[in-house]
């Protein structure tokens, strides 16, 4: 393995271990209503992006700056797709905590949340991309796992369990609209507007919905709301950007699933919480499926052929 890919691996490592903590921090904020958190914790992440894009801009060393006389330097492509997934991640960021606010424990809302792995190649259906037989098998294997994670011996799932299952089937559209602007765009400008978006459309509906008086809360939860800005929202997703360049993109989901786990230790770590043995039985068979659903299974045949010839 070459130093880059070397290095582009600990990028996208270090994110996994970003957006798992984030679980943590979403559950120690979970006394804060879901669109009001979603409002703190994307304006953050939006003004924190200003200063990357700034500093992206003159690493590269082109002629765009953020910031000219004639006005913010956005195409139309990183403003229409910011717009279009800042509201996407409004509604699953909103099922997820509202989940997680509900009961949910957040290391388990973690690997609920990564069946939306599974469930790319399946929605890409849509776009007319066939999903390999092995992303059918991760399905049936998600499917159990899911059992052991969420459903009672009375065959019962809580209803907060089900709200991070809607999460977990929205965040593909998520995933494949990104898929379909990035190329076109500037992926970091894009996700600048994607939080601003985000803050607008949670803005709007916290006032309606949960009030004025839950801005209260913003500042007594100023510490998971500063990770779940910065961490989560800006920083994560940059070290996305840069090291899935130098990764092959299955390796990159992979590598990128594993918040899943870290979204189990961090609940542990800072608060204390741990999941039955029926439950950690759940996380395993999902983290199965989720690294089953990225294996280029066909690739591999073919590199196993070529060393017999």
């Amino acid at each position: 393995m070459s130093n880059k890919k070397y290095i582009s691996t600990a990028l996208l490592f270090i994110a996994a271990v970003i957006w798992g903590f984030a679980f943590a921090a979403q559950d120690a904020a979970s006394d804060m209503g879901a669109f009001t958190l979603g409002f703190a914790r994307s304006i953050v992440g939006g003004v924190f992006l200003i200063g990357v894009v700034m500093m992206f801009d003159k690493l590269a060393g082109t002629d765009r700056r953020l910031f000219s006389k004639r006005g913010i330097d956005l195409n139309k492509y990183e403003l229409i797709g910011g717009v279009i997934i800042g509201c996407v991640l409004v509604i699953a960021s909103a099922f997820q905590q509202i989940g997680i606010n509900s009961g949910t424990d957040g290391g388990k809302a973690a690997f609920i949340t990564a069946l939306y792995v599974v469930l790319v190649p399946v929605y890409a259906l849509a776009l007319k991309k066939k999903a390999p037989v092995n992303v059918w098998i991760s399905i049936a294997i998600a499917v159990i796992g899911f059992y052991f994670l969420c459903i009672k011996d009375n065959l019962t799932v809580a209803p907060s369990d089900l709200l991070v299952v809607a999460a977990s089937m929205i965040f593909p559209i998520h995933i494949l609209t990104i898929d379909h602007f990035s190329p076109k765009c500037d992926g970091i400008r894009m996700s600048m507007v994607q939080f601003f978006t985000a803050a607008a459309v949670n803005l709007v509906i916290a006032l309606i919905a949960e009030g004025p008086s839950e801005f209260s809360l913003i500042l007594p939860n100023a510490m998971p709301l500063l990770f779940l800005g910065i961490g989560s929202s800006g920083i994560a997703y940059t070290l996305q950007i840069i090291g899935q360049k130098g990764v092959n993109p299955a390796a990159a989901s992979i590598i990128l699933s594993l918040e899943s786990v870290f979204g189990v230790i961090g609940t542990a770590l800072f608060l204390g919480k741990t999941l039955t043995p029926r439950e950690y039985l759940g996380c395993a068979i999902v983290l199965v499926a989720v690294i089953l659903s990225q294996i280029d299974v066909k690739a591999i045949v073919r590199k196993q052929k070529r060393t017999e010839e």
